[in-house]
């Protein structure tokens, strides 16, 4: 059996369809990572070959994705040859469909051919199960061997027991064993073992007549109870239909309705007088506020008036505070400049000395035999240096191409968002700079481009909202973060923060590659007499160059003169510096007077050099100190700006405030002026006082009349009261009616009679049931028996089943020998020692469940049945070593039946090799009719 190709569609996480792409014989593989879909394919395939499309299990309506759906699965395979396919969808418009070849099945018919080609039988609710089920492994269950249900028990020994039947009896061993089996489950269940059949119905015939006998028994207490309720039923009825009780009960609750409507009018009167008491009341409440607020108003005024007037006294105080620090910050700058000139100019004076001091070494130094040997050293430590420098730089050439492609694409999709984009164009007057703010800050002259919502406020006259009608807004600005986001990473990989800095970065690469090319050339070049570029012969070469410059030294002495006729101070005139050419002469006079005088000449030069360093240092001391001082002004300067600043923003604040309080104050008098509110509250004060009034006059005559509720109480438990007695008379009546008939029919029922049949009933069908207990008993210790011969039997046929997993099992664990369980369950691997299957480690047994599950279908292969094996996130916990070992029984195994490997290890199972799998997206499933 081959898959040729998978479509599901609404199935847990895939809503919309999608097919399993490059299915084919051999290995397949998809390696995709977590929350891909993986696992939901194995669900889809397991669901459409083992449960039935009408199932309405909850494991079925758990398949359907979130916010509900039909879950519909297609799989087309191929079986001997014959091209086959099997669609499915549950819950809603379920069907089946199954084309074998020519042969085409529907419904409950497709089911159950579908079985029959798989070996599959029901075991709960619409779902299958048998050998297949060890074949499709789930994530996490390839730790645990196969727990094989009857069925694919009774599937493998159908494969071993070919060829060893005649050497076992094993057909007719299980065909006894079937039929006392058949026999025993016409008196019990197989699963439960519960009673069933002829067995069942005379348990259940028993129990209705103990529930008859029961009945008539307790119908029997119940005739003795309805005699004693009827006598104390018409005792109660006489007593209920009494006249005169009735009379004075009614009479109470005329009265009591009289006195209700009376409290209802007075209720009335004072609830009117208190709704004119509390508008009145809200009135003056409202006219109070509403004096209290101008009063508040006014208050506030003058106190943002006088905090305003102060304010402006601090601001000119800060202005002129402003201006002397800036002052200060001027004069500070200027004598730094003074200063770092002055550094200047002695640097350049150090700078002259050292190189005169240069020259006078590399003069003196051409009289040693060392000076060659000193430059190629230099030369090869430049070269080092460079090469460390090169290898410091990570931008190469591949990098930079990645960055521009980055670049490209950022200014692409920044572009094509731009282009959709809406412009503002803004032109102000120049009194108007600063009143128009855009999303909060100010508004720039020009053209904006808006690419979101934004915001224009205009001082004093309100704010707008523009939101720009860009088509495909959030797509281009998903692509442009998506854009920026790339670039982001891979600046990240190349450690810069800006494409400038990579192409900086780059192109100090390409200077670094020059430098080293430049350097190795000039070591090179130091040693001439070096027959090639080996760092090898360099080491050479400087041995053959000592002595080369030994021979020199003649023609040094003869350059020595020319030198001291040219040597010329060099400095130019500066005050600071005179000394050091005076001293500079000096030197270039010993130096004429004969190489005898080299080292006192030296020490000269080394006077003058630690007299200019000095002056240079000193110079850089004044410098520092300047720059201190000019960077403290600054600092005072920009501290000071920053409190004239913020107080003049709480300046203009201030008097905002004062402005929107003498607004609401007009506006308040222009309403109604504080006369006519005055008056108001006078008028709204004295009817207040007269609503109080009216009230307390109202509620003192109510002092000593009951409260309204208590008489409606009493009212309802009258009515009440006169409601249950009818009900309790008519309820007397009936029962009393219903009790004497019931006591008649029982009467000339007979049920003494009755009760003594249906206990000679319950005896004999005690005797029935005991009966099919005992041969009950009998079968089942027929069955433990044969049973147990038939381990024995199939211990014997177990060795077909090692020898097929023998091969694989040697291949991972070399030398080691298996032993299986008469359920088809390794219990134990001998490698020197015997090892028990449950103390071995996690991925061990991992490995050894998987190669069990090899060893059942290579047996199905052999039988010619449909076999596959499905490996969901398997050998998670395996080394690499082993993974390759399994790798190779994998593959060989894929040349004689198909294999899926899913798996969320993508660089692990890249060795794996085979069919490369992949999800893809379709319109539809595609449907065969």
């Amino acid at each position: 059996m081959i898959l040729t190709d998978l479509q599901i569609e609404g199935f847990r996480r895939f809503a919309s369809p999608v097919r399993l792409d490059g299915l084919g014989p051999g290995l397949n593989v998809l390696a995709a990572p977590n929350e891909a879909g993986k696992s939901t394919l194995l669900a889809a395939l397991k669901a459409v070959l083992m449960v039935r499309s009408s199932s309405k299990a909850k494991p079925v309506k758990d398949l359907q994705p979130y916010g509900g759906g039909a879950p519909h699965v297609a799989v087309s395979f191929t079986w001997k040859g014959m091209d086959c396919h099997l669609e499915k969808q549950f819950i809603s418009k379920a069907f089946t469909r199954l084309m074998l070849g020519s042969e085409r099945f529907e419904g409950d018919q497709a089911e159950e051919a579908l079985r029959n080609l798989l070996g599959l039988e029901e075991a709960s609710k619409g779902e299958a199960a048998g050998l297949w089920s060890a074949l499709l492994v789930g994530q996490g269950e390839s730790f645990a061997q196969p727990d094989l249900n009857q069925t694919g028990q009774d599937s493998l020994r159908s494969c071993l027991e070919h060829g060893v039947e005649h050497a076992t009896g094993g057909a007719a061993a299980s065909a006894v064993l079937s039929r006392v089996r058949d026999r025993l489950h016409l008196l019990q269940t197989a699963k439960s073992g519960q009673p069933t059949g002829k067995y069942k119905q005379a348990l259940e015939q028993e129990a209705q007549a103990q529930a008859y006998l029961q009945d008539l028994e307790n119908r029997r207490a119940a005739l003795e109870e309805d005699l004693a309720a009827l006598d104390q039923a018409r005792r109660a009825l006489r007593e209920q239909e009494d006249p005169e009780r009735k009379a004075q009960d009614e009479a109470e609750l005329v009265a009591l309705r009289q006195l209700r409507d009376k409290l209802r009018v007075a209720d009335a009167e004072e609830q009117a007088a208190r709704a004119a008491l509390a508008t009145v009341t809200h009135t003056r409440n409202s006219i109070r506020d509403e004096q209290e607020r101008r009063q508040e108003r006014r208050e506030t005024q003058r106190k943002l008036e006088r905090e305003a007037a102060e304010m402006q006294h601090d601001l000119q105080a800060l202005t002129q505070r402003t201006a002397q620090a800036r002052q200060r910050y001027e004069e500070s700058r200027t004598q730094r400049e003074q200063a770092e000139q002055q550094q200047q100019t002695a640097r350049q004076a150090l700078l002259a000395v050292s190189r005169r001091a240069t020259v006078l070494q590399q003069r003196v130094a051409l009289d040693r035999s060392k000076q060659t040997l000193h430059r190629a050293e230099a030369a090869c430590t430049r070269l080092e240096q460079a090469r460390a420098a090169l290898a410091a730089l990570q931008v190469d050439e591949a990098l930079i191409r990645r960055v521009r492609k980055a670049v490209r694409e950022q200014d692409a999709a920044q572009a094509a968002l731009n282009a959709r984009a809406t412009r503002l164009t803004v032109t102000l007057q120049p009194e108007a700079a600063g009143r128009v703010l855009l999303d909060g800050a100010v508004c720039p002259q020009g053209e904006t481009v808006l690419t979101q919502a934004a915001d224009v406020q205009v001082d004093g006259i309100g704010q707008f909202r523009i939101t720009p009608a860009v088509k495909d807004h959030d797509e281009a600005l998903a692509a442009a973060d998506t854009a920026r986001q790339q670039l982001q990473s891979v600046l990240h990989s190349a450690g810069c923060q800006s494409a400038e800095d990579a192409e900086t970065l780059f192109e100090e690469r390409r200077q670094a590659e020059t430098r080293v090319a430049e350097a190795r050339a000039a070591f090179v070049a130091s040693l001439p007499t070096a027959r090639d570029e080996r760092d090898a012969t360099l080491f050479e070469a400087l041995a053959m160059l000592r002595q080369e410059l030994r021979d020199q030294v003649a023609a040094l002495e003869r350059e020595q003169a020319a030198f001291e006729q040219d040597c010329q101070p060099e400095l130019t005139g500066a005050a600071g510096t005179r000394a050091v050419q005076t001293g500079t002469e000096t030197v270039c006079s010993a130096e004429a007077a004969g190489s005898a005088r080299g080292d006192q000449t030296e020490a000269t030069l080394q006077v003058l050099q630690q007299k200019a360093r000095q002056e240079e240092e000193r110079a850089a001391r004044v410098a520092d100190e300047a720059r201190q001082t000019e960077r403290a002004e600054l600092a005072a300067y920009n501290a000071a700006q920053n409190l004239q600043d913020k107080a003049e923003a709480t300046l203009r604040q201030k008097q905002t405030e004062r402005d929107q309080v003498g607004r609401e104050l007009a506006v308040s008098a222009a309403r109604e002026s504080d006369e006519a509110l005055a008056a108001r509250a006078a008028e709204a004060a004295q009817a207040q006082a007269q609503a109080e009034a009216h009230v307390q006059a109202l509620k003192a005559g109510r002092e000593t009349e009951q409260p309204l509720s208590v008489v409606e109480t009493r009212i309802m438990r009258r009515e009440q009261g006169l409601e249950n007695a009818r009900t309790s008379i008519a309820r007397l009546r009936e029962e009393i009616k219903e009790r004497e008939t019931r006591v008649r029919v029982a009467e000339g029922d007979g049920l003494d009679e009755k009760i003594a049949e249906a206990g000679r009933t319950v005896s004999r069908l005690k005797l029935e049931c005991e009966g099919y207990e005992r041969e009950r008993a009998a079968l089942a210790l027929l069955d433990q028996t044969l049973s147990n011969a038939e381990k024995t039997q199939t211990e014997r046929y177990l060795a077909p089943l090692v020898r097929t997993l023998q091969p694989a099992f040697s291949t991972v664990f070399p030398g080691a020998s298996l032993e299986m369980d008469t359920g088809f369950g390794l219990c134990g691997l001998t490698r020197r020692t015997a090892e028990e299957f449950g103390k071995l480690s996690d991925g061990t047994r991992e490995q050894i469940a998987v190669l069990v599950r090899l060893g059942f279908a290579e047996l199905l292969h052999a039988r010619q049945s449909p076999a596959i094996l499905v490996l969901d996130d398997a050998l998670s916990f395996s080394d690499s070593q082993r993974l390759e070992l399994m790798f190779d029984v994998l593959a060989d195994a894929a040349t004689r039946f198909q294999i899926l490997v899913l798996t969320c290890r993508v660089e692990a199972f890249a060795r794996l090799g085979g069919r490369p799998l992949s999800l893809r997206p379709i319109p539809q499933i595609t449907e065969r009719r």
